[in-house]
């Protein structure tokens, strides 16, 4: 049987894609299974495993979920034949994540009478979708279609609880997204022996070349507070990790929200512009500090916002209450009943 949904999705070490627009979509795609709106057998995955794509299969590898699996750049955004692929399916309602979709691709999809819905999209096409939803960006302009706001941010799993603000911080989590595309571990790698000794430190990595990895291990053997850091790869307990820290330091990708939602205090290193975007709106709501110069890498910044957050317990706690309040970890909830509701008939 044909799927009712096809979810268009990439993860990999390509400029700006990383890992979160999967993430999110697998998030999505179970709480609409689990309110039992639709089957696993309802949703297909369509992800590139072309050169800088090819994380998009290990993600979605032993889910309960179809999906399919392209090369030869055949679903390479807003091509020609990704348009013709995706406008030749049954599917009747198709979900685009991804940072622009142009004007050709979604109005093709109009003519052959699919519902659309695009996720922070910045393209030409965004305008021309069903619903196009926001919850990242609040520099989108308005139309008629757009739902925005934090409100509507779906995270990599269902509910966040508040966690413990001590009064002394004991552990720092780092992370730099599914790709650490500048390099920033190194960056942090340079200032850590500036944190306490007494400070636990975990740095969770994504893809990495093994040789960089080394580089690191290498590096951190050097550190004179060495046996307070350790480093997980794609660890299986992720969220049991970052949900324990007193600070974290990430870059502007999903896993800043991720922090807020737990209502831990964040400081913001941008791996792209559009990050950058991000972290400074979240430190206009008192949830993150930006621990870089704009897109310059800074040593001073980052030891002036890791001091402050380490010496101030009155300032983490009001980042923490400010962060969980704004970020409440609900946004699937609603995105899954803004479907159902919008696409009833595909919910029937």
């Amino acid at each position: 049987m044909a799927p009712q949904i096809i979810i268009r999705c990439d993860a990999g070490d390509a400029p700006e894609i990383g890992t979160g627009h999967i993430a999110r979509s697998k998030t999505l795609a179970n709480a609409l299974v689990n309110s039992n709106s639709v089957t696993t057998q309802d949703i297909c995955f369509f992800t590139r495993n072309d050169s800088g794509f090819q994380l998009g299969e290990k993600y979605l590898e032993g889910s309960d979920f179809n999906y399919q699996v392209f090369s030869n750049n055949k679903l390479k955004a807003n091509s020609q034949s990704e348009i013709d692929i995706l406008c030749n399916q049954d599917a009747d309602l198709i979900l685009l994540d991804r940072l622009e979709t142009s004007a050709e691709l979604i109005k093709a999809l109009k003519s052959r009478n699919k519902k659309v819905v695009t996720f922070d999209d910045y393209g030409e096409g965004r305008i021309y979708a069903d619903i196009a939803i926001s919850s990242i960006f609040d520099d989108v302009p308005e139309s008629k279609n757009l739902i925005k706001g934090y409100e509507y941010l779906i995270l990599s799993q269902n509910n966040y609880c508040l966690s413990n603000i001590n009064k002394n911080v004991q552990n720092i989590v780092v992370t730099f997204g599914g790709n650490d595309n500048r390099d920033i571990c190194s960056h942090f790698l340079a200032n850590v022996e500036s944190i306490p000794q007494n400070i636990s430190i975990k740095i969770i990595l994504g893809k990495i070349d093994n040789k960089i990895y080394k580089s690191y291990l290498r590096k951190i053997e050097s550190k004179k507070n060495r046996d307070n850091i350790e480093i997980f790869i794609f660890p299986e307990n992720y969220h049991e990790i970052i949900s324990n820290a007193d600070i974290a330091v990430s870059t502007g990708g999903l896993s800043i929200f991720e922090f807020s939602a737990y209502g831990i205090p964040t400081i913001g290193i941008p791996q792209y512009e559009h990050q950058l975007r991000t972290i400074e709106s979240l430190e206009g709501y008192g949830i993150s500090i930006l621990g870089s110069k704009g897109m310059e890498l800074s040593n001073d910044k980052f030891l002036d916002a890791i001091n402050s957050l380490i010496s101030d317990n009155t300032l983490r706690k009001s980042m923490a209450f400010n962060a969980h309040n704004l970020i409440d970890g609900k946004g699937v909830h609603r995105v899954r009943d803004l479907l159902v509701k919008e696409f009833h008939e595909v919910f029937k």
